[in-house]
Formats: C-alpha cells, structure tokens, sequence
C-alpha cells in the first residue's frame, strides 16, 4: 500500500448522492490520501434512461463540497462502449467466452423446469458447445445472441480486508452474460475493464456488492490480469435497524449542505460510521482522521445513522472554527436571506464576527446562525407568545421599560458591563429584581424567550436599536 495505490468511486448518475455512497467515497479517498495513493472517480452511466446530467453535476459538486478531490480526469462509462466490445471480443478469440443464441422464451422454459425441480436455476450452459462454425451459421442467419464467460471449475476466493476470508465455488455459478444482445456490456464486464484500465488495486465498495465479486473475479482471471485487493463496508441503517432511507427522513448529501451542516462534520461523521480512531476521539480535523485511517479498522457489524450525533459533531467543528471560516459561509446565506445586503457585507464584517463569537457554542448549523440570531439582522416583527405571557404580563412592563430606556439613552459608554449596571440600578429604584427587566428586555431586542447573554446581545446591537426597539415593544404590548 504505497503511492502505487490506486482506488475509485463509480456512483451512478441515478440519483443524488446519498449518505452511503458519500461514506463509501469517504473511505476509498480516506485510504487514498491516507497512503499516499490515487483516488479515481467513475461516472457509471450507461443506464441511458435513468442517468441524467444534472444528476452528474449534482454528485461532482457534493463530492467537492465535500473536500473529496479527485486525482485525474473522471471516466465516463457510456462514453467507453467501444472499449468494451473490444475486450468481449478478446475473450470470444481466445475461447473465454462464447455466443448464446437462446431466446428469451427458450431460458423461461429451462428456468421453469428446474425450478419445478426445487433447484436453484443456473444457465445449462447449451450454447457452450456450439462449434465456431456453428456460431457463425446462425450469426449469418442475423439470429439475436448475447455473449457468455465460460467459467471453468474450481473456487473463488479473497481475504476481504473487512469480512476476512470469502470462498465461492464455481459450480454455485452459471456461464453468466457479459454482453447483451443489443451489444451493451452488462455492469459486471464494464466494471471489470474498467478496474482493469484504471489500474485499480484497491476495490472499496458496500457490502451488497459482495455476491458480484466471484464474477468479477473470474473476469480478471480471463483476462489474465492481477486482482484488487476487496474491502466490502456494512450497511449504513436508520434509528430503526432498517437501511437507510428517505423514511428515515434526508438521505442526500446536498440537504445536509441545505440545512447548513459543515461539509467537515458530515465527513467526520461519515468516517465514524463504520470504523473508528484508536483513541477513541470523536472530533477530528480531516488531516487527524486521514493520519490514522486503517481499513483493517473497518467494523463488520452495519452502523446506525443518528441525525443528533451529527448535530453534536458539527456544533463542536463550528466551535472550533476560524470566525473568517464561518463568516465566509455565513455572509452569502444572510444575503440570501435578505437579512444584509452586499455592501452591508463588506461594510460590518467586524460586526458580523461579534455575532458569530457570541452565538458560538450554541449553533450546531450554519443555518441556526440565521435562524437563532436573525434579530441581530432585523428588527422582531413578532414576540414569543409563552414569553410574553410569562414576562410581560401587567401594564408596568411598560413603565419600567420606558423608564429603562431613558437611563441607556444617557450613556456614553454602551458596554455590556454599563447596560448591566444600568438595568439593575433601575430595577432596584423601581423595587424590582433584576429579572423583572432582563426577561422583557430580551423580548423586545430578540423577540424570544432566550438568548445569549442579554447584555452582550444589547452591546452588539448598539444604543440606537436598543432604544427603538424598547419603543417598539411597548407600542406592540400596549394593544
């Protein structure tokens, strides 16, 4: 495992990229970088009807947003046919595989026979005798054919660098298609050219793909090539032991980005979902997970999927990172929000990093910057209901408001240290506690029941909102 490694991902443009898949990408680039290998990407599309391109796009964007960079050019399957019927044709002339020109009807029929036999059906393997005369009779005679590997006896094996030892004997196979009657090559031939032609030493994939590896197998056999090395990865399941789905509720990587998840804490996360450090850490930095990445370290047993845990995780990368960082990310979202606009950007970044530091710890997305602290943005345009049943209850509120902002407008110094001073200084004249104005204070700046530090919410947000806003909730509670 040097620099010689060379793995890949082949999702198929189907689909989104899901949570599975990124984690099967995770550990294939995690391996690459991790030994100083080659990580490859392969657009599996020749499901003409199902693949899209916006689906191509789709899955290369989440992959870089992800940080999973790919090392050369992408390879496209369909663009590959050719390729592929040259390699079909290589092994018909060398007598690996041969034409079959049983029709549909034809292997129905045999395979209801055996199965009224209470046998499990296997291709009988009838056109495998077919003189090279024969073949060429009926290939004149324009009859259909698909075109079949000829397996030889004997067992299959790997040491699968997850589930460790696997055997499959041969006779538990048929002379399986390689090429259909339209000329397409079916998944298991392309993929195999394609391992072949990308020099691919190491095959990561879920474990769903073990059943296609003796085939695979016999495949490099025939074409005389050396085999990759196989690590076949759990299933990834919901909070019901069941795999994961859309009933689970978001299964695609880019609706975790819209919701403003950490592209680092999505991969942390990933990488967690199957294998884990020695130290047990939960929080790593990608070069922290890459330097101690094994895929011998690979559990066997499926990993449940657990939206808090990832909540956690990337409220601790959040609280981790550079204010710059978060701020890059931010920006664009409240512009997009209509919350500032791009000369406000540019004008009141010192501002935005004081909102960033202060609600920091608390946010776990991106997105609860905006939702948790769009009042430093934009004036409350209503007040939590229980809040203000709870605090702003009698016709004084308002008195000791007003009386309050009188007192702040005086002041020279604007501190969270002074407003403190002031809002006591007053409650106490009025024979009140102090919580008797921290609690509507924070309703009329904030419009909800809690936030950070009153205070230093007030310092952020200057004398002059302060005040109009103090007026604006006793306007609003006077109705």
């Amino acid at each position: 495992m040097t620099e010689n490694t060379r793995v890949r991902f082949a999702p198929s443009p189907t689909g989104s990229l899901h949570l599975g898949g990124a984690r099967t990408a995770i550990y294939n680039w995690l391996f690459a970088r991790s030994v100083g290998g080659k990580f490859l990407l392969r657009i599996e599309d020749t499901d003409v009807e199902r693949s899209r391109k916006e689906l191509v796009n789709q899955i290369c964007d989440s992959l870089q947003w992800l940080g999973l960079n790919w090392d050369e050019k992408p390879v496209f399957q369909s663009q590959r046919l050719e390729l592929y019927q040259q390699k079909v044709t290589e092994l018909l002339k060398a007598g690996k595989a041969y034409r079959c020109f049983c029709s549909s009807e034809e292997l129905e029929a045999e395979k209801a026979a055996t199965i009224k036999q209470n046998k499990a059906y296997r291709y009988s393997g009838k056109c495998r005798s077919l003189s090279l005369q024969q073949s060429e009779e009926l290939m004149a005679q324009n009859k259909p054919y698909t075109v079949r590997i000829k397996l030889e006896p004997g067992v299959i094996e790997w040491d699968d660098l997850v589930y460790g030892h696997i055997a499959v004997n041969n006779n538990e196979l048929d002379d399986f298609i390689i090429q259909r009657s339209n000329g397409v090559p079916v998944y298991q031939m392309a993929v195999v050219v394609d391992d072949i032609d990308m020099r691919i030493t190491h095959i990561i994939r879920g474990e769903d793909h073990i059943p296609n590896t003796p085939k695979q197998i016999n495949l490099f056999r025939a074409f005389g090539q050396p085999i990759p090395q196989f690590a076949h990865l759990p299933l990834l399941l919901g909070p019901d032991n069941k795999r994961l789905s859309k009933r689970h509720g978001a299964t695609g990587v880019d609706e975790y980005r819209e919701q403003g998840f950490p592209a680092e804490a999505v991969v942390n996360y990933l990488a967690l979902l199957g294998w884990a450090p020695q130290n047990d850490q939960e929080v790593l930095s990608i070069d922290e997970i890459i330097q101690q990445f094994q895929l011998t370290a690979i559990s066997r047993k499926p990993a449940v999927f657990d939206i808090k845990k990832l909540e956690w995780i990337s409220g601790e990368h959040l609280n981790r990172m550079p204010v710059a960082k978060i701020r890059s990310v931010l920006v664009p979202k409240l512009i997009a929000a209509g919350l500032i606009n791009q000369q406000e950007s540019e004008n009141r970044t010192q501002y935005v990093d004081s909102v960033i530091e202060l609600l920091r710890g608390r946010v776990r997305t991106y997105n609860q910057y905006l939702e948790w602290g769009c009042y430093f943005f934009q004036d409350p345009e209503n007040y939590d209901e229980k809040a203000a049943a709870k605090y702003w209850h009698t016709p004084e509120t308002n008195e000791h408001l007003a009386k309050l902002s009188q007192e702040l407008a005086t002041l020279t110094d604007f501190s969270a240290n002074t407003i403190e001073e002031t809002l006591r200084r007053t409650a106490e004249h009025a024979g009140l506690k102090a919580a008797d104005l921290i609690h509507p204070l924070r309703l009329a700046l904030t419009g909800f029941g809690i936030s950070p530090g009153i205070f230093q919410v007030a310092e952020i947000l200057g004398k002059e909102t302060i005040l109009r806003r103090i007026q604006k909730a006793i306007e609003y509670f006077k109705t």
